[in-house]
Order: structure tokens, then sequence, then C-alpha cells
């Protein structure tokens, strides 16, 4: 189910990206970016495995929305598009190389005649296909499948040398994870320095920023949330377990941009301590389920939300891997009601598991209260 969901999620990016009203009100622009790094060990085995620095290329299309947009001049005109990277990963002989399509967005923070300082985030899919095999590849723990989540955090400068041409440096952070639905999954860390030239095909300016009035926020809201994923928990052990959850948030609009809120989560985890008794005897139904409170933060960008979550374990019978965990992920809106969503659970930086959800919205008006 995880394939199929993904290539929706992406149909909706694509369909939000690239539909426009007024198309020759905006600017488009494609980038080549050169990647040379190194892999990050967050666990011994990496490290030992670990024998090259990284190098890659990535080529980004995009669009830069008009400036008749309200959410394009809340966020000063970021460019959204797609982005193909392809690079090694450290180790050839048991690593390979993986190739990953992401959509993505560069929130400009500063900017100025020539020259800008952004913030690109992008998540997608990525493929390898030197992954684990119990015969063939098996010193590979860090990936266990063809396809895996692709998580890109990047910082750069750039620098206008022409209407149509510019140059951009910066430091990237890249996340490589089957979200454990797949063992062995500790996953690959990449961290690399960056320098391209963007290319824009029309030559119209981005306007100067205009603020915002901060008096302005977004209504708040309540949402309750069902999540489904899949998870194995090890290699030993070759079954996958159902995971779920049950979410329900309340969010406040602080700003025209952003939701602090709260919530409660109950877990269903059918892998709870699988693979830790020789498989049997299996975890009783009661005993599979917890409770959480969390706190979340939401950025909205139009019908689409960047989601982070930090919560704590509050009630469970079978005690879970960390006290703490992290939930990150994007939303898309249907409507005025329908949600969906892709996150990443984890625990400490370690993925739990991959959850696809669909909810429903709530909305409160500010002339409600």
């Amino acid at each position: 189910m995880k394939k199929p969901f993904l290539f929706l999620l992406f149909v909706l990016i694509c369909k939000s990206v690239f539909a426009q009203k007024k198309p020759e009100k905006n600017i488009f622009t494609s980038t080549v970016r050169f990647h040379y790094g190194v892999v990050l060990p967050h666990h011994k085995s990496i490290s030992y495995l670990v024998n090259d620095q990284i190098s890659a290329i990535e080529l980004n299309l995009g669009y830069i929305p008009s400036y008749e947009k309200n959410w394009a001049k809340l966020y000063k005109q970021p460019e959204i598009g797609i982005g193909l990277y392809h690079g090694s990963l450290g180790n050839d002989k048991v690593f390979g190389n993986v190739t990953a399509i992401f959509p993505y967005i560069n929130f400009p923070i500063k900017r100025g005649n020539k020259w800008e300082v952004n913030t690109q985030f992008g998540i997608g899919l990525g493929f390898t296909k030197k992954h684990f095999d119990p015969v063939n590849n098996y010193a590979n723990i860090a990936i266990g499948t063809k396809f895996n989540a692709f998580f890109k955090l990047l910082a750069q400068g750039s620098y206008s040398v022409s209407p149509k041409w510019r140059i951009n440096g910066g430091i990237g952070f890249n996340h490589i994870s089957n979200g454990a639905i797949s063992a062995p999954n500790k996953g690959l860390n990449l961290l690399t320095s960056n320098f391209g030239v963007n290319y824009y095909w029309n030559e119209k300016s981005r306007k100067s920023f205009t603020p915002v009035s901060r008096e302005e926020k977004l209504p708040n809201e309540f949402l309750l949330v069902w999540g489904n994923g899949i998870k194995q928990a090890s290699e030993k052990d070759h079954h996958k377990y159902y995971t779920s959850s049950l979410s329900g948030n309340y969010s406040l609009g602080i700003n025209p941009k952003q939701k602090l809120g709260f919530g409660i989560d109950l877990f269903y985890n059918k892998a709870a301590n699988r693979g830790k008794w020789d498989f049997e005897p299996e975890t009783s139904f009661k005993n599979r389920f917890s409770q959480a409170i969390f706190i979340s933060h939401d950025l909205v960008i139009d019908k689409f939300s960047i989601i982070a979550n930090i919560g704590v374990y509050t009630y469970y019978k079978t005690e879970p891997e960390k006290p703490v965990y992290t939930r990150l992920g994007i939303r898309y809106r249907f409507n005025e009601h329908l949600i969906t969503s892709l996150s990443l659970k984890a625990h400490m930086g370690k993925a739990d598991y991959i959850e696809w959800g669909i909810g429903y919205r709530i909305k409160r008006n500010k002339s409600e209260k």
C-alpha cells in the first residue's frame, strides 16, 4: 500500500505545483547542483562499512508563483518544483547508489538586489539497487528495501550574474530510510557541501517583500486522524506487522503561517515485543496498545502543511522503545473537512514506521469565539 499512496501524494503535489491561472506571471527556473560530502555514521556498524566520500548530482525544475497569490506573497514567493537526485552512498560495493525523486519548496530567508539566502525542504521516494540480501548482500544493515523514503534539507546562498543566470552554494542534509517497513533499517544520513547554477526561463523579477500583518492569524481547528503503517520487527522475523494510530489534535493559529497545538495519540502495534522472544509467545491484544500526549507545530502553505510533533508515552502495557517519540510529515487538505497525511514516526532519530492516514477537520473561525 505504500507505493500507491506515495504515487497519489506525488500526483497531488504535481497538480498543486503546476496548476496556474495566469502562467504568464509565473517565473520558471531550472537548477543543476553538484554535491560532495560524507556519510554521518550514527552507529558503529555503519562507520565500519563507510569507506569513501559521497558525490551526487541534482536537478531541480520549478516555478516561482505570481505575487498576486496570497500564499505566495505570504512566503515571499518561494520556489516550488520537482527534484531528481543521484549519488553514491559511501560504499559502492555494499550500499551502491541512490536515485530519488522528490517534490520540494525553497523558502526565501533574506534577499538583496542580486543575492538571496534560502532553505529547501523536500520529501520523496528513493531507489537503491544494492539493498540487504541474506545471501548476496548481508553486510548492508542500513537499507533493507529497493524503495525508501528520501528526506532533504538544504541551506544555500545564491548570486545573480545576469538577469537569467545565478550561481549558488550551500550545505545539505539527506536521510534515506524505509521507515522500518523492512529490516534491517538503520538508514543513512548524508551531509554535503554543494554548488550549482540555476537558469530563469523568463526574466520577470520577484517583487520586494511586503510585510504581512501579524494580526492576521490562521483559524483554530480540531483534527481527528486515523494513521496506518506496516513494520518488520527484526531481520530474523520476516513477517510484516500492522501498526495504527488514532490522533486527536487541537491547534491554535498564532500567525498567518503557523499553528501550535496539543493532542492525544492512541497507538496499536502488533509488532510489540516481536523479534525479542524467538517469536513466541505472541503479545496479547490488549498489550499492543499505548497512549501518549504530544505538542504539534504546523507550517501551512496553501492546502499543504508541514507537520512536526513531539510526544511522550503516558500509558502502556508493553514498554515502548523510548519514552519520547517524534512525528514529521506533510498533510494535504482536499476540502473544508477531508485531509490526508504522510509522516514518519521515530524514537530519538530511529524510525519506528511510516504512517499514511486520512482525517476529518473542524475549523473554528475567529468570529465564533
